[in-house]
């Protein structure tokens, strides 16, 4: 009986992972109530998001792992194959690939990459983000690479381009979650999807700093 119990909590919350997943990314943070995503969970029980997670920002910070685990599986794997003398553009390719690769192998639709752009734009959730950033111990040491291959930069010169690369990421990756619902999409290898972003990051991060007026 225990077993049975504990069996159908899971499953229960895999439906409530998986419809808050949906919802977020189809309407954004604020437009999601918990009683929304127990009802699309089918749950009769409206407070199930309560019973199961304690909060909503508790389910979202679920989703959140729900996929970085695996993601991070992929970092790992990034970080074993960089060579002896990383360049910045191959930190940059060990920032981007693993995630490029990660929504290719889910198949088409899913809905994290928008729920990730979402959850980063609604300010009452962004640190929950950083929370799951700083607890990833291969992203840490990417970033720790990346940011050593750097040539110097201003402090507000760095600032801008640290949050310019994560709007590009974010929602370049929304954006290829997006398209390839469309009825016309002509998919397009993750490899080459991959180098584009990365060829672009590169050359921004490597594009010389003007002399302040």
């Amino acid at each position: 009986m225990a077993e049975g119990k504990t069996g159908q909590s899971a499953r229960t919350r895999h439906a409530l992972i998986t419809a808050a997943e949906k919802l977020i990314a189809l309407h954004g943070v604020a437009a999601v109530s918990s009683r929304q995503i127990s009802k699309a969970a089918g749950q009769r029980n409206n407070y199930a998001v309560g019973h199961h997670f304690g909060s909503k920002d508790d389910l979202i910070r679920a989703v959140l792992t729900a996929h970085n685990t695996p993601i991070d599986h992929l970092r790992r794997k990034a970080l074993d194959s960089i060579g002896p003398d990383p360049r910045v553009r191959d930190w940059v390719r060990c920032l981007v690939a693993p995630e490029i690769e990660y929504l290719a192998g889910l198949g088409a639709p899913t809905y994290f990459a928008r729920f990730f752009a979402q959850v980063s734009a609604d300010p009452a959730t962004t640190m929950l983000l950083y929370e799951q950033m700083g607890g990833s111990e291969p992203l840490v040491a990417i970033l720790e690479g990346f940011y050593g291959a750097l040539p110097s930069f201003p402090d507000d010169a760095l600032e801008i381009r640290n949050n310019m690369t994560r709007h590009i990421i974010v929602n370049t990756l929304a954006d290829i979650e997006r398209a390839a619902e469309e009825p016309t999409h002509v998919p397009i290898p993750w490899e080459c999807q991959c180098e584009i972003v990365v060829d672009a990051l590169t050359g921004m991060w490597l594009a010389p700093v003007s002399a302040a007026p």
